[in-house]
């Protein structure tokens, strides 16, 4: 997992004077791309058009997080971090743009980085694999691992596995005893969802509950009504949605319309505090997964999670106060600083390789000095394995607003170890690092 937070301090600027009376100077390797003596040039591949509300807050936390650096840290080794609204591409969700838009960037643009992948289909993965340049994004696939200069948000492998007891936990801290499961018919969607299936088969027989309906292959375009009407008919008092924040918002007000009783409702997508206060009728009971801490702890808490307080303040200084409390550009947040990160470490001569090589030595990347919003992630193992325990938190709604779930004090992780079956009773301590643990 990836965490933000500062980087440390400004770093002297070139030509400073020391206490010897020498300067110091940057020098620019040869044949390095994006970099000069005063900035480095940087690029994004944003689904900004289709699934807009998923992926396009991914820039608005990387600018957030450039213009922080550029601004009040000076730079990184005096160098500005640059990313033009020309190096911004679109793929409009589509996998072959995707693939055309890196090869400009690579090829045509010649950025130094790609800090800002956010988009449903990662197309360009095996293009940058090959080329070298450090990449950071939003893995909603499993292109991301193996490949050392490609970095995802919380680390580069997904293990749909890990979430298998969480599904389970919600279920069973809800006192729900039917449960539903809804997915859309692409693979991302599918496979936490099948997890979902599978923590309810493992653990419903201990703890009191069953899967009683799944429909994992669902179309984008459904008929909402008909799929209410059979969730309604198998009596779920729970529905488990591995489904995008719109699907979720059509399907709860097609349950309403069918005279049910709202059920409890744990989504994967939608945590968005204006999505809440214009569908709040709609999202009674309904809880959220996250893989970072909850907005509401920064307020709840502020002197545990300086990290997440932090990215608040600069969201909101440099005009982007509308994507602020919305997880996708804390993601990009999260890029900008994995990148920063290792850029400062590669030192005032860096190459792409250096860059790469600094990020992959971090056992314990925990977002800077000021603390991160995830627990730490491990980028010598992150690229091929997932470390144990998984860890999540959660929110449910209350009203129009999102309140913390499950939570003891500043503890907001729910963590269970891999690869063994759980207690759901006794959730294990979470990482050393962990902010707010």
């Amino acid at each position: 997992m990836l965490v933000t937070g500062t980087i440390g301090v400004a770093l002297l600027a070139s030509g400073a004077t020391l206490a010897s009376g020498a300067t110091t100077t940057r020098t620019v390797p040869r044949s390095v791309p994006g970099l000069t003596s005063t900035q480095v040039t940087l690029g994004a591949i944003v689904t900004q058009s289709v699934f807009a509300a998923d992926f396009k807050p991914y820039l608005s936390g990387v600018n957030a997080y450039l213009q922080y650096v550029d601004k009040e840290l000076g730079g990184i080794n005096g160098r500005k971090l640059v990313l033009p609204s020309t190096n911004t591409l679109d793929d409009s969700a589509s996998s072959s743009t995707d693939i055309q838009d890196a090869r400009t960037l690579v090829t045509a643009k010649h950025v130094f980085a790609i800090v800002g992948v956010s988009t449903p289909f990662f197309g360009a993965a095996s293009y940058l694999k090959t080329t070298g340049t450090p990449t950071f994004g939003y893995a909603t696939d499993n292109v991301w691992k193996k490949a050392k200069n490609l970095f995802a948000d919380y680390g580069s492998v997904l293990n749909y596995s890990s979430s298998v007891p969480l599904f389970a936990y919600v279920a069973k801290q809800t006192h729900s005893t039917k449960v539903a499961v809804v997915a859309l018919g692409y693979a991302s969607s599918q496979a936490e969802c099948k997890g979902a299936v599978a923590g309810l088969t493992t653990y419903g027989k201990t703890y009191g509950f069953s899967e009683v309906y799944s429909n994992i292959n669902e179309s984008i375009a459904q008929n909402w009504s008909i799929e209410a009407a059979k969730i309604k008919s198998a009596k779920a008092n729970m529905v488990v949605s591995c489904m995008d924040v719109n699907s979720n918002v059509a399907l709860s007000k097609a349950m309403a319309g069918t005279g049910m009783a709202a059920p409890v409702q744990l989504w994967l997508d939608g945590y968005d505090r204006k999505i809440l206060q214009n569908n709040s009728a709609y999202m009674k009971k309904t809880y959220l997964m996250l893989q970072h801490v909850p907005f509401e702890a920064a307020a709840t808490y502020p002197s545990s999670f300086p990290g997440l307080s932090l990215y608040l303040k600069e969201m909101t200084k440099y005009g982007y106060s509308s994507d602020e409390y919305n997880d996708v550009a804390l993601m990009g947040w999260e890029s900008a600083n994995t990148f920063a990160t290792g850029l400062r470490a590669a030192g005032k001569s860096p190459t792409q390789a250096t860059v790469i090589a600094a990020i992959n030595k971090l056992k314990l990347d925990v977002g800077g000095p000021s603390g991160g919003v995830t627990a730490p992630v491990n980028w010598t193992l992150a690229h091929t394995t997932n470390t144990s325990p998984a860890c999540e938190s959660f929110v449910q709604t209350s009203g129009s607003s999102f309140t913390l779930a499950f939570n003891k004090t500043s503890h907001v992780w729910v963590c269970f170890p891999l690869g063994v079956k759980a207690n759901l009773n006794a959730p294990v301590k979470a990482p050393a690092g962990t902010p707010g643990a």
